[in-house]
């Protein structure tokens, strides 16, 4: 590096510093201490990440490809689209400090509070075999930003908590020994709708790009709350970032609590119904975006526990995603009857939430009525493609 561009970089560094200094303390109470992660945009449309870690340690700088763009499958015999309808069914393992805060939507801030004493990944991943799942998606990171694996860019995460665990790691591991393929969720943030943060979108890219290269290639992502995300990050380039490390992974934007029927970010190569069916009439997956058109299957994505008060379900707002100490398992009979609704109207796949206690281990009920459903589904050739 040159004396003008190490110049350059020190001053991109210190204005940062300075903006993090004089903003309110609103992200500042939420994820501390945190690296210095400064973002570059190219003239060729690329970006460069440098982070200096927590430790004062300058890592080696990445390069961001954002410059080739991607769209979604424009044909059902898509092979990527082909081989994600192939996995059917999957496990939504809901796991992060929310079970230790008992809240759906965490605001916790200490990395302390984390601390799973009985944490079994190879059960979750067994009860999902037998359970006839075939891919899963780990919330490595929900809404207090609390990471599931040891990132450069903070230390609100395990490596900080009493478990030193890299759950995304052992997670990966433990899915592919079980022939199940493995999916992050990652909840964005850093607008004004949710932990306002100057320099959310660099460190944003920093944390997806840890994800998408550190555990070989990652065939699923599902990103959550793109309306909390920051406003100098789009759809496009997120997409770009994940595509561009792996083009055989599949990207799923989060479009709300809906059928189907709304088209609300793009590009996706999904549409999906959290706990909604799709419409009477079927799920339509050729949609018009931009004048092109293109194949958006559908994924449901029911909860399987119940709570005094949650998310709405066929039994009313009793559904929870995240196992806390008062939830119960939704009995087997009811969640096939909802399953079975969603692939008659043209659902390609069903994700289902489930999760372990805060001990880390799967409560026995909750295994019993993931094997009782498996069977039914099984049963009933649901688990087969059509």
């Amino acid at each position: 590096m040159t004396t003008n561009q190490q110049r350059h970089w020190l001053a991109i560094i210190g204005s940062l510093a300075l903006a993090l200094s004089q903003s309110s303390a609103t992200f500042a109470d939420v994820i501390a201490p945190q690296a210095t992660v400064v973002e570059r945009r190219l003239a060729n449309g690329d970006s460069e990440l440098r982070v200096v870690d927590t430790k004062g340690k300058e890592l080696p700088p990445v390069t961001l490809n954002l410059s080739a763009h991607h769209r979604p499958a424009t044909s059902a015999d898509d092979p990527l689209m082909t081989k994600w309808r192939s996995w059917r069914y999957g496990g939504f393992v809901c796991f992060n400090d929310n079970q230790f805060v008992g809240s759906e939507h965490s605001r916790n801030k200490d990395p302390q509070l984390f601390n799973p004493t009985k944490l079994d990944i190879a059960g979750w991943a067994k009860t999902m075999k037998n359970a006839g799942m075939n891919y899963a998606v780990l919330t490595t990171r929900h809404t207090s930003g609390f990471l599931l694996w040891d990132s450069a860019t903070t230390e609100f995460d395990v490596a900080s908590s009493p478990c030193k665990t890299d759950i995304a790691g052992k997670f990966v591991k433990e899915c592919r020994r079980h022939g199940i393929a493995p999916g992050f969720y990652y909840c964005l943030w850093g607008g004004q709708k949710w932990m306002p943060h100057p320099n959310a979108r660099a460190i944003i890219l920093a944390q997806l790009h840890e994800l998408a290269t550190r555990y070989g290639e990652i065939p699923y992502f599902w990103i959550d709350m793109f309306r909390w995300g920051p406003a100098d990050l789009t759809p496009q380039e997120l997409y770009d970032l994940l595509k561009n490390i792996n083009p055989n992974t599949v990207v799923i934007l989060n479009q709300h609590i809906q059928d189907g029927s709304k088209i609300v970010y793009s590009p996706t190569d999904v549409l999906n119904g959290e706990v909604h069916l799709p419409p009477e009439s079927g799920h339509e997956p050729f949609r018009m975006v931009d004048g092109k058109r293109y194949y958006l299957p559908f994924e449901f994505e029911p909860v399987s526990q119940r709570i005094a008060k949650g998310t709405t379900t066929p039994w009313g707002r009793i559904g929870a995603w995240f196992t806390a100490r008062d939830s119960q398992p939704i009995p087997a009979a009811q969640l096939f009857d909802w399953i079975r609704q969603a692939y008659a109207r043209g659902a390609n796949n069903t994700l289902l939430s489930l999760s372990a206690d805060y001990t880390g281990s799967m409560r026995a009920d909750d295994i019993r009525q993931l094997e009782e459903l498996g069977n039914l589904l099984r049963d009933a050739g649901l688990l087969r493609v059509k």
